[in-house]
């Protein structure tokens, strides 16, 4: 079991294929496997920390909610993504809610497991501290995007990622809804809507409720401001 997790992880986790090869059999051999359903929580804010998880299949969807009870939806997570390091360096509660947005299937080290392996070889401790700086890599990228691109780009860009996760044969069906995306953009609905109309003018996608179908990858990468290979 743990050769055929090895393989796939070598190819969706950057950070899990810089590690030698003896380190990520140690890793494998501490992981359980879970399996989530459509909708599913993984885990919830204010929930103590129980381990770190990495996505093998499936998307997640990591949200915060006010005490308003106003919830936004931050990120997804897809195949290859681990989630719940920070917690592992601070030993603080979840921040955010976790929930499977379809089937899921994750590898979960507990707190026991990553304790023996950090007690075994301190030096764990720097190779989980760049898993983390991975993500904070990734954060400023978004952030600095947010700032430079136009709207229409990290649309586009958005919905790109989103067809990794949604693929069906050779048809892109995308299940998210206006609202979601101008949560995940920092985007009015009213904006994610007009823009959506664009592109669906111009023969990109195809809406319909709760769900956008993309219909040419190409101009959907041009209008990414992505180099066609």
């Amino acid at each position: 079991m743990s050769d055929s997790f090895a393989l796939l992880l070598r190819q969706q986790s950057h950070w899990f294929a810089a590690l030698p090869e003896s380190l990520q059999l140690q890793l494998l051999a501490q992981a359980k496997t879970i399996q989530l359903d459509t909708g599913q929580r993984l885990f919830s804010r204010g929930d103590e920390f129980d381990g770190i998880y990495v996505l093998l299949s499936g998307a997640l969807l990591i949200a915060g909610v006010h005490s308003s009870g106003r919830e936004a939806l931050l990120t997804i997570v897809e195949a290859g993504d681990w989630i719940g390091e920070i917690a592992l360096f601070d030993r603080k509660a979840r921040t955010h809610d976790a929930t499977a947005s379809v089937a899921c299937r994750l590898l979960h080290l507990n707190n026991s497991a990553l304790q023996q392996l950090v007690q075994q070889d301190p030096l764990w401790w720097q190779r989980f501290g760049q898993l983390l700086t991975e993500k904070m890599r990734l954060v400023f990228q978004a952030l600095e995007d947010m700032s430079l691109l136009p709207a229409s780009v990290r649309l586009a860009r958005r919905l790109l990622m989103l067809c990794r996760l949604h693929q069906q044969d050779e048809r892109y069906l995308i299940p998210v809804q206006q609202e979601q995306l101008g949560q995940l953009l920092s985007l009015s609905r009213q904006t994610i809507n007009q823009l959506l109309q664009q592109l669906a003018a111009s023969g990109v996608i195809r809406t319909s409720y709760a769900q956008i179908e993309v219909l040419d990858l190409n101009l959907l990468k041009q209008a990414a401001e992505i180099a066609l290979n």
